[in-house]
């Protein structure tokens, strides 16, 4: 009987021990499931690019990261953030994945499609290649169809911390810029909205600015507090 399910919903709401992140190789996470990842894991984000600089990231190595909620596996689905993803580039990870989960302490995983939101290849193929490699996992294997309108395990939150403060506080104490604080009120203000990588659909609002405003609010107005991580290594 296989391991594996088929899941739609927002991938950071699983309780798996490890969930996938997908990159390219040049240190880029500036959109997609990738920004949410380097939003929750900045540390983790400043690793990658130094990683990338060095050369060390290339199709079919993956790279764990150990954080203390959850481990990330940091999975290449392209060369370069510009060009689309390739069914050779899935199968290689998939691969490498299937022969190192067991002897990395892999006990449950989540996995978006590969390559599919952001990286060219349909959600069918995608889902078509993951089956073909996770089948036999001898570990629970979550399968994530992404849904934009499964809630953020997170978006709440920010939401509601950064509407309690003023304009005024959030300006003098994170070095936003007043027009980007009122776009992103006039986004938070707007129903339709309830992942924060949706925020990046709002004129006024990049990936920095917004990537300022969540740390203003989860480490700034919390004293700092950052998720450590105990240990990262290549596979």
């Amino acid at each position: 009987m296989s391991n594996v399910s088929v899941v739609t919903g927002n991938i950071f709401c699983s309780r798996a021990q490890t969930c996938v992140n997908t990159i390219n190789c040049v240190g880029v996470m500036g959109a997609g499931i990738a920004f949410e990842y380097r939003l929750r894991y900045p540390d983790m984000f400043q690793q990658y690019r130094a990683l990338c600089e060095q050369g060390q990231f290339s199709i079919g190595k993956l790279w764990i990261y150990k954080a203390a909620d959850r481990w990330v596996l940091n999975f290449p689905t392209k060369k370069h953030w510009r060009y689309p993803s390739q069914e050779d580039f899935l199968h290689a990870g998939l691969e490498k994945f299937m022969r190192t989960y067991e002897s990395r302490g892999i006990s449950s995983v989540a996995f978006p499609l590969l390559g599919a939101q952001m990286g060219g290849v349909s959600a069918e193929r995608s889902l078509e290649i993951m089956l073909h490699h996770l089948g036999t996992c001898a570990i629970p294997v979550e399968i994530y169809r992404y849904d934009p309108v499964a809630p953020d395990d997170l978006y709440e939150v920010f939401k509601t911390r950064f509407l309690k403060l003023s304009s005024e506080q959030i300006k003098f104490s994170s070095g936003l810029r007043s027009q980007s604080i009122e776009a992103i009120r006039t986004a938070l203000a707007d129903e339709r909205v309830c992942q924060l990588n949706q925020l990046l659909q709002f004129e006024g609002i990049g990936d920095k600015t917004l990537e300022k405003a969540y740390s203003f609010v989860t480490q700034v107005l919390r004293g700092s507090e950052q998720r450590a991580p105990t240990q990262a290594s290549l596979l």
